[in-house]
């Protein structure tokens, strides 16, 4: 016989969709200037009154190597975030990316192209450290630092301090839609304005007469993630109900969010979901616009190979383990069936029957001739089986 241990198991059913982030932002201003450093990387928590960035009266050619190197080290700070030790997760999602920035590409939304690009540096990074049995990326992000640290207290010219007038989370990506994609656009409008909303072009604030925009604040914890669907797809969901969505920058980790409203189009086929939450994670970025993943249903249970699965004599549905050197039959109650394996419920110690139930590490037998639960015989001794235990 075959003997492997029980592991737990989960098995979702996700929806893909494209969402827009809806928050109040306050964009922050320097004088108009050169060159723009920024003290503090995306996502990242600041004060009131933080100083953000210096903002020098002339522009200098490391401002533009700075840039690369807050992108290089952004990229590598989230490569290490590996959530998913599975390489064949791990490369459907490379898969899809590059076939979204294919098909961007083709489209000429090339902005989208260059947010998606970094997205697929750091999946193929995360993918380096499953395949190649790497750590991290410590030691190139320490030497990225310190260089980009040489390179700020090197600066010459004149510079001046940029703080902020509210605390919250700094961004220094402004892309003009701030002003428009409000946490009061997402409770209140309605479908036809949200669908026009969605397609405003961006307003350039780079330079204005305030000064030149150095970065931004959302200095409200709640934000509203609105995705465009169909109606028949809306109405799978329950408006109050709390979904899990799944960033692909966040190493795949999921955020809890609330379904505030379904918003559907009049006389059409359209719908819109809001969400809302108010969980702040830095590994989300600054990108605007984002392909989530929406987890509709999600089942955990105890992983069982099809083929160990077993009727015994009382009619009584199981499968077969090994336990003190001995054969013994549990119960098992099938939640779902595919690809060969069945997800079977894990039941708490304090649940009625638990102990003629399957339990997580119990030594399943999952092939074997001849199996019968064994009985002891006069003298003591029980059946001989030739055992093989894998995993």
């Amino acid at each position: 016989m075959r003997v492997e241990p029980v592991q737990s198991a989960e098995q979702s059913q996700s929806l893909t969709l494209t969402g827009i982030i809806f928050r109040d932002e306050q964009i922050v201003y320097g004088q108009n200037g050169g060159g723009v450093i920024r003290l503090y990387a995306n996502g990242e928590k600041v004060p009131k009154n933080a100083v953000v960035a210096r903002v020098y009266d002339t522009f200098r050619s490391e401002d533009y190597v700075l840039s690369d190197l807050d992108r290089r080290i952004s990229i590598l700070t989230d490569s290490n975030k590996v959530s998913d030790n599975s390489v064949k997760n791990l490369d459907a999602k490379i898969n899809r990316l590059y076939y979204t920035i294919r098909l961007r590409s083709e489209e000429g939304d090339f902005s989208t192209v260059a947010e998606k690009t970094d997205e697929l540096l750091v999946l193929l990074n995360r993918r380096e450290i499953l395949v190649n049995a790497r750590l991290n990326f410590n030691t190139e992000i320490a030497e990225l630092k310190a260089k980009r640290e040489s390179l700020i207290s090197s600066g010459s010219g004149t510079a001046a301090d940029v703080a902020t007038p509210v605390s919250g989370y700094f961004y220094s990506y402004v892309d003009g839609y701030e002003k428009l994609f409000t946490s009061k656009a997402a409770q209140t409008l309605s479908y036809d304005e949200l669908s026009e909303l969605m397609k405003q072009p961006a307003q350039e604030l780079s330079i204005t007469a305030d000064g030149c925009a150095v970065g931004k604040t959302a200095h409200d914890p709640r934000w509203y993630l609105c995705a465009q669907t169909d109606r028949e797809t809306a109405y799978r969901l329950s408006e109050g109900s709390a979904y899990k969505i799944g960033f692909p920058t966040a190493s795949g980790s999921e955020t809890e969010f609330v379904l505030d409203r379904i918003v559907t189009e009049y006389g059409g086929e359209g719908a819109i979901l809001v969400f809302s939450t108010d969980i702040q994670k830095a590994e989300l970025g600054s990108a605007r616009k984002q392909t989530v993943s929406l987890v509709l249903e999600q089942i955990d249970g105890l992983r069982v190979p099809v083929s160990a699965v077993r009727t015994n004599d009382n009619n009584e549905v199981g499968v077969y383990i090994l336990k003190n050197n001995k054969v013994t039959f549990r119960k098992i109650e099938i939640i779902t069936e595919k690809d060969g394996y069945c997800i079977v419920k894990e039941y708490a110690p304090d649940e009625e029957g638990y102990a003629e139930m399957l339990h997580k590490y119990d030594n399943l037998i999952i092939s074997g001739k001849g199996l019968k639960e064994q009985a002891e015989v006069e003298d003591g001794e029980t059946t001989d089986y030739e055992i093989r235990i894998f995993g």
